[in-house]
């Protein structure tokens, strides 16, 4: 049995788009930052709040590892706000691109 190999298999030439080893963390200034105060229980508006800083989106030259943090750091800051309906998700989300 042959086995055909194509022309590009192993070569390492291109650049992955995640790797795996993560890139160093940048320095971030205080101004690019997003802050929430979040509640420690989202359905109690009376329980401990907590101040929770991110990064914000600016352009389009974040890389895949910043884009997918943000995502977390967003639905973190969503459901501490309690926020559950699509539209005051989808108000909140665009302040912090």
């Amino acid at each position: 049995m042959k086995v055909s190999v194509p022309n590009d298999f192993g070569s390492t030439s291109k650049k992955p788009v995640l790797p795996l080893v993560p890139e160093p963390v940048k320095s971030i200034k205080k101004d690019d930052l997003a802050t929430v105060s979040l509640h420690s229980d989202p359905g109690d508006h009376n329980s401990t709040q907590v101040k929770f800083s991110f990064k914000e989106l600016i352009g389009d030259h974040e890389t895949p590892r910043e884009i997918l943090q943000w995502q977390c750091n967003v639905e973190r800051a969503l459901m501490g706000l309690d926020l559950t309906t699509g539209v005051t998700q989808c108000n909140v989300v665009k302040q912090f691109m």
